[in-house]
């Protein structure tokens, strides 16, 4: 929580599936006292673990994600510094969410979690053999769909690169 008279911080946490956002963010939370967005723990709560399962569940992961970005930027407004922990694989996204947190009166501060694409993807693979409670199965071929999507993070974008291998 911010207690200064400060703007209040929003910790963006980036990267793609097997990065170690989550793990990031929740020792963010530990050492920073910011409230933790998490969405995939939400997604996972109300629909269960295997995103093949979920019917629509692009449409559903979208409304989350707006759900728990509209909650954080609230929370920034009331002064309380945020981590929110989604993905923002696409620069266009995270230009967006830089602007919303500039708006509310908070100050953006991403942090790309890097690793290599045999280490995200070993590491995804192996989590979906010992599925926890607060994640996705997400099998090779889910894997290798969802790459497509993602944007690194450019020479003009501000970040704290986490490298993660």
């Amino acid at each position: 929580m911010n207690k200064s008279n400060k703007k209040p911080t929003a910790h963006l946490v980036c990267g793609f599936i097997g990065a170690g956002k989550t793990t990031f963010s929740k020792k963010l939370e530990k050492e920073t006292g910011a409230l933790r967005f998490t969405k995939d723990e939400w997604m996972i709560r109300i629909f269960g673990n295997n995103p093949k399962k979920i019917n629509q569940f692009e449409k559903y992961d979208n409304r989350m994600m707006n759900l728990s970005i509209d909650t954080a930027i609230e929370c920034l407004k009331a002064g309380i510094d945020v981590i929110i922990d989604d993905a923002h694989w696409i620069k266009a996204d995270r230009k967006l969410i830089s602007e919303k947190v500039k708006k509310a009166g908070g100050t953006p501060q991403f942090y790309y979690i890097k690793c290599s694409w045999n280490t995200l993807k070993n590491r995804t693979l192996e989590r979906s053999k010992n599925l926890g409670k607060d994640a996705f199965y997400i099998d090779e071929e889910m894997f290798n769909s969802y790459k497509k999507h993602f944007e690194e993070f450019g020479s003009d974008e501000e970040c704290i690169v986490i490298n993660n291998d």
